[in-house]
């Protein structure tokens, strides 16, 4: 007779995007230990790990690329895609003044007015060389601090600002700091006299899948997990009874919860929660995104991915699909996608938006005309992108430590409330699936 602490713990997974994908690949190697459930709200698995095929355009949630920082993660990604792969050495570019030049902007001032080359190089030496810093209390005190009060006029502060629908003061220094290149002296100088700057940062170079975009690695994970339930949103998390309701009516038993649903949406799912635990969700901030794709008939260029710093265009960054893979677009046409910032709640009429990237991408030179246009898709993310508050911690401390006496642990990119990388969010899982073996 089975003892009822040695039967399989019950082990519900909220959301099938990357991190708990591999958090339910890790766990069921032990099915002797484990009995698991993925709920997932939406029609397929992803997240936003997803693409959408539109008249032979693919377009993904905004950008998803493939950065290998360490040996295990490349074997992994490759050994699902079976090696159909395309390799890239990034061609990123900033927008401004005018002019195209390379990125990361403070390593390639070449190009850009005399004036503003001036001021950066002064800004930079300025706040390198001086005998007493600043100390560092925000963002804005980083950028100033580590580039100097010209690459911050023009180019950090803006962009950042544009991004995350707030100034940089309110941010904490921690928000952008690991993924943003730091020249040294030599290299900002060489980079002010010449155009030929080596790539600098995480993303230099980049793989992404040969055909179906980036949704492709996705369903090679999901294709080998039958534990996958979709179309089964989460309503009701009831700790006492230990049961989760869903919107189709289903009811689950669980043990323990792993949630990479958004921390926010979390709180809300789980009833009684008391009144500090709320008051900390409230805290967390986030900025939405209107992803508008466009499918070009022609080729529109060489580029990957452009920044636009500047107010007086609408989007932030523009990216070019077809040049991730030539079987991201039909043959003889290029794609273009354009990510615009909003605070949550306040959608901008999406029509007026169509019309208005068309307009400044003709403005830049990088759209002949709107009829070259042949397909449209727009994609709306709620949640896009985690804002480093100064309430961060202090809120994510208060809030994990209740879920975890309750069997609840939070993870992935809104999970964790964090900014993570397709890597990241990997080794999230698998860091999920050991840390679950130890509390059992």
């Amino acid at each position: 007779m089975v003892e009822l602490n040695d039967r399989p713990k019950k082990i519900l997974i909220i959301g099938a995007g990357l991190t708990g994908l591999i958090t339910a690949m890790s766990l069921q190697r032990q099915k002797n230990r484990f009995s698991l459930i993925i709920l997932e709200k939406e029609r397929k698995p992803g997240g936003l790990c997803r693409t959408i095929e539109n008249n032979g355009f693919y377009f993904d949630y905004a950008g998803h690329l493939l950065h290998f920082q360490r040996d295990k993660f490349k074997r992994f990604v490759r050994k699902k895609l079976s090696g159909k792969l395309v390799k890239s050495e990034r061609e990123s570019w900033v927008y401004s003044h005018g002019v195209f030049t390379r990125y990361p902007f403070q390593a390639n001032l070449f190009g850009l007015p005399f004036n503003v080359i001036t001021e950066c190089l002064y800004g930079y030496f300025q706040a390198h060389f001086q005998s007493k810093k600043k100390k560092i209390k925000n963002l804005d005190d980083w950028i100033r601090v580590t580039f100097g009060e010209g690459i911050a006029k023009h180019f950090m502060i803006p962009y950042n600002t544009k991004l995350f629908n707030r100034h940089p003061s309110d941010l904490s220094p921690e928000s952008i700091g690991r993924f943003v290149p730091k020249p040294d002296y030599r290299q900002v100088i060489r980079g002010a006299l010449s155009g030929d700057v080596k790539s600098l940062g995480y993303n230099a170079i980049f793989c992404y899948p040969q055909q179906g975009g980036i949704e492709a690695f996705i369903q090679a994970i999901a294709k080998n997990l039958s534990c996958i339930r979709l179309d089964q949103e989460v309503k009701i998390i009831d700790l006492e009874r230990k049961k989760v309701i869903c919107s189709t009516g289903d009811v689950f038993d669980f043990d323990f919860i792993i949630s990479t649903a958004p921390l926010p949406n979390l709180i809300r799912m789980i009833s009684k929660v008391p009144s500090n635990i709320k008051r900390a969700a409230s805290l967390l901030e986030y900025v939405s995104v209107l992803n508008i794709n466009l499918g070009i008939r022609g080729n529109v260029g060489n580029k990957h991915w452009v920044y636009v710093p500047e107010t007086k265009y609408i989007f932030y960054r523009i990216g070019f699909p077809h040049n991730f893979s030539h079987l991201m677009a039909p043959p003889n046409c290029s794609s273009i996608s354009a990510e615009i910032s909003y605070m949550p709640g306040k959608r901008p009429d999406a029509e007026k938006v169509i019309n208005r990237v068309i307009d400044d991408l003709i403005k830049m030179k990088i759209l002949p005309c709107k009829k070259s246009i042949i397909s449209t898709v727009t994609i709306d993310i709620p949640y896009a992108y985690v804002v480093f508050n100064h309430q961060r911690n202090n809120a994510l401390r208060i809030i994990n430590s209740f879920l975890k006496n309750h069997g609840i642990l939070s993870k992935g990119r809104f999970g964790s409330w964090d900014y993570l990388s397709m890597e990241d969010a990997y080794y999230e899982g698998l860091s999920v699936a050991a840390n679950l073996n130890q509390m059992i």
